[in-house]
């Protein structure tokens, strides 16, 4: 029998042997991890959040209603003085919502270009545009 037989059948066989060893090994190993574990107790360490003085808490919260209220007035008053007292939005109406254009329920909907425009919005009159700026002759092909 030469060496490459004898190699052919050994290796499978010392292969399954230590296999069997590392198992046995890593079995007892793990065992008495767990019984070295079950034996501790666990302390759970729980940050304790601050109480908060409730006078400080209430003078906070009025700290910021005062903050939001001056905002309040100063954005008024400068809509005010802008643009000589006009209402540039008086008259008008918001946009709607943004409607789902996609026709089924739970699929990701793509927005139509017009999606939250009012359908009875006549738009912008560009009928005259071509003859203001000199139509079609103003435009140079390139060959």
């Amino acid at each position: 029998m030469n060496s490459n037989d004898l190699k052919k059948t050994l290796r499978p066989l010392v292969k399954q042997l230590v296999k069997e060893a590392m198992q046995e090994e890593l079995t007892t190993v793990i065992s008495e991890i767990i019984k070295q574990t079950s034996s501790v107790q666990v302390v759970e360490q729980r940050q304790v959040q601050p109480q908060m003085n409730k006078k400080l808490q209430e003078d906070r919260v009025a700290e910021k209603h005062k903050q939001i209220e001056e905002r309040r007035k100063r954005l008024e008053e400068f809509s005010k003085n802008s643009f000589g007292g006009m209402n540039l939005f008086e008259g008008t109406t918001p946009a709607p919502a943004p409607r789902d254009v996609s026709g089924t329920k739970g699929a990701e909907s793509v927005a139509s270009p017009l999606a939250g425009v009012d359908p009875n919005d006549s738009g912008v009159d560009i009928s005259n545009l071509l003859r203001m700026t000199g139509g079609w002759r103003q435009i140079k092909w390139k060959d």
